[in-house]
């Protein structure tokens, strides 16, 4: 329904964070059918891992990184204020840079398999170390509050939410207002930027699906032995312990760092991350295998949208 994309367009997802950021940043997504295949995907050579620094997933290459993510929105804000200049009104370019959600590649493995780093684990417990978690509203402008005729300019949608072709001075309004012509500018389409759905589908689906498969099922369970051992009881790592109401304060107490570093070691005790993150991948590329050319066709998107906007960037 247009309305609800052009409301859902208004706010950027720089949700690009995770914990859910494991989907990506798309806008105008929809739920697609995950490929299926009847039982678990062959996994060979699981490595011994004691951290993420150096892995990469198989559908990174088809997910924007953060900093992609971070210029495309910008570009599409520069267009935006760009569009609403010709109609008489000034809207602002958001200074604030996006946050930087402490991992370069677009699956965030830093934060996919919960806390790893020992270094952190010991300073910081499971609360985020800075810079590495969007900060939410705080020490951020609320930004403009457009009233009725901006809304009309920016969405190209009337208060009740049809499409309008023209404003009170009867000029001709953009296919979604200036917001989505700025959109069409980098995507080629007023209604999607970022992330196309199919990948965010395969990224989401091979995480969930991992942690139903066997062999993560038996390390989660060695890891929790691991766990039991020191005195705490944890089912599995995706318990997430530091969401323990305990542990939420404004700073990490020291019972917290404590069972962080136990987290940390149990999971190098039990490889969790190199079983966890190889069957991971396998799940990935099984259901890439069925889509070649969706694939190919996406990253051909993705080098359109970030020249796209590095062009309106150099420009602007």
């Amino acid at each position: 329904m247009r309305a609800r994309t052009g409301q859902r367009t208004l706010r950027i997802g720089a949700a690009v964070a995770l914990s859910a950021a494991l989907a990506g940043c798309a806008e105008g997504q929809a739920a697609e059918p995950r490929a299926t295949a009847s039982g678990p995907p062959p996994v060979t050579g699981v490595p011994t891992m004691l951290g993420v620094g150096s892995l990469v997933l198989p559908i990174e290459p088809y997910l924007f990184t953060d900093r992609q993510v971070a210029r495309l929105f910008r570009a599409r804000a520069v267009l935006t204020s760009s569009c609403m200049k010709r109609f008489g009104r000034t809207w602002p370019v958001p200074t604030e840079t996006a946050p930087d959600t402490g991992t370069l590649n677009p699956a965030n493995t830093a934060h996919r398999y919960g806390i790893t780093d020992a270094r952190l684990a010991a300073r910081y417990g499971y609360h985020p170390a800075p810079g590495t978690a969007p900060s939410g509203t705080k020490g951020k402008s609320a930004g403009p509050k457009p009233g009725p005729e901006e809304m009309l300019l920016l969405t190209g949608l009337r208060d009740d939410g049809t499409p309008a072709d023209r404003d009170a001075r009867g000029r001709a309004i953009p296919a979604g207002g200036c917001q989505g012509e700025a959109t069409a500018a980098l995507s080629d389409d007023p209604e999607k930027i970022g992330n196309r759905e199919l990948v965010g589908t395969i990224n989401i689906g091979s995480y969930s699906d991992s942690q139903k498969d066997p062999r993560v099922v038996e390390v989660f369970r060695a890891w929790s032995r691991c766990m039991k051992r020191h005195g705490h009881q944890y089912a599995d790592p995706t318990q997430a312990p530091g969401k323990d109401p305990e542990f939420t304060g404004p700073k990490a107490t020291p019972s917290e760092i404590a069972l962080a570093g136990t987290d940390v070691r149990c999971k190098r005790e039990t490889n969790v991350i190199g079983v966890w993150s190889s069957v991971d991948a396998a799940y990935q590329r099984r259901a890439m295998s069925a889509k070649p050319r969706e694939l190919a066709a996406i990253k051909r998107d993705i080098r359109k949208q970030v020249t796209n906007a590095d062009r309106v960037l150099r420009t602007g």
